[in-house]
């Protein structure tokens, strides 16, 4: 086996491995920070300020005994955890976390980040739809009607900024952010739209119909237990990390910093503080908001979405023409 090849999949292994430990990490750091902004304790007990909590959490779940409901469609129900976590690692791998140049890239890989976030979709759905319960069913649907919605006002954010950047292509987007300025200050609507539809697509405080509990339980997780839960909490959890390190990398300019050329060590750092600074803000929005009702979301985040990503089109589409 040459070199080239051995990197690659050394850094492959290390890089998958940053990234399921990193999935815990920012689950504690949403956790305390939500607590702490609501006057509670939050993961406490488990290593220092409860950081492994999360980590326990999970473990204490696979050691459960899973109870499967009669009629469950068992090769989707054991199938969407598997294509979760699988693509999920995969699309991290094209995010330069470790470096400037992503552990895996080709041009026009921005298009995987589509594929990825369509086919974590396609494994919330297995899961919940596989078990034929209401409650499942019920999660399941109001997730369809939530993800459909904003997963397409996320994505349409990054639209913007390969129209901007001129390429598809990760590695050509940071670089022109290395070259210039981060986008976030071209794009400053782009960024405010794709962080409060972040939100929404994965769930979060105050967009979190799916599973609000005073109404459907659980929502789609009602009927999950053992590894499979397990299995799908970590799905969220690096869903959660992914969408941060991609806003990371296409608004601020990943690891990009004083330094960062010269000393590579420092790219992963400032990679890491920006990350965090992102998953603090929305954690700040979580403890704060209140539930949104589900008839209300399309008036109240989706039509007002929509029409700032209009605005910031039409600012950009001006300065692009050389008419501001």
């Amino acid at each position: 086996m040459s070199s080239a090849p051995l990197l690659t999949s050394i850094l492959t292994i290390v890089a998958g491995i940053i990234f399921f430990f990193l999935s815990f990490l920012f689950e504690w750091v949403e956790r305390k920070a939500v607590a702490r902004i609501q006057k509670r304790v939050g993961p406490y007990f488990t290593g220092p300020g409860g950081i492994f909590q999360p980590f326990v959490d999970f473990l204490k779940l696979l050691s459960k005994t899973e109870a499967i409901s009669k009629g469950t469609e068992l090769l989707f129900y054991r199938a969407s955890p598997i294509i979760g976590v699988t693509l999920l690692t995969y699309g991290f791998l094209h995010l330069p976390f470790l470096s400037q140049s992503p552990v895996l890239n080709f041009n026009g890989d921005l298009l995987v980040i589509f594929i990825v976030f369509a086919f974590t979709c396609l494994s919330y759905l297995m899961a919940g739809l596989s078990l034929r319960t209401p409650f499942t069913v019920v999660g399941t649907g109001r997730l369809i009607v939530q993800y459909s919605l904003y997963e397409l006002i996320f994505l349409s954010s990054f639209a913007l900024i390969f129209f901007q950047a001129g390429s598809a292509t990760i590695s050509d987007i940071v670089r022109y952010q290395m070259i210039n300025r981060p986008l976030v200050l071209y794009q400053p609507i782009g960024f405010i739209v794709a962080v409060f539809s972040l939100l929404a697509k994965l769930e979060k405080p105050p967009f979190d119909l799916p599973h609000a509990k005073q109404e459907v339980a659980a929502g789609w997780m009602s009927e999950l237990s053992g590894r499979t839960l397990a299995y799908m909490r970590l799905i969220g959890n690096m869903d959660y990390l992914f969408s941060i390190s991609l806003i990371v990398t296409l608004f601020l300019g990943g690891g990009s910093g004083p330094f960062a050329s010269q000393i590579i060590v420092l790219w992963p750092i400032y990679f890491l503080i920006k990350a965090l600074a992102i998953a603090l803000v929305l954690s700040y929005i979580e403890g704060v908001a209140v539930r949104v009702r589900s008839i209300l979301l399309p008036m109240r985040l989706g039509i007002p979405l929509t029409s700032l990503l209009v605005v910031q089109a039409v600012i950009l589409a001006i300065w692009r023409m050389g008419l501001w």
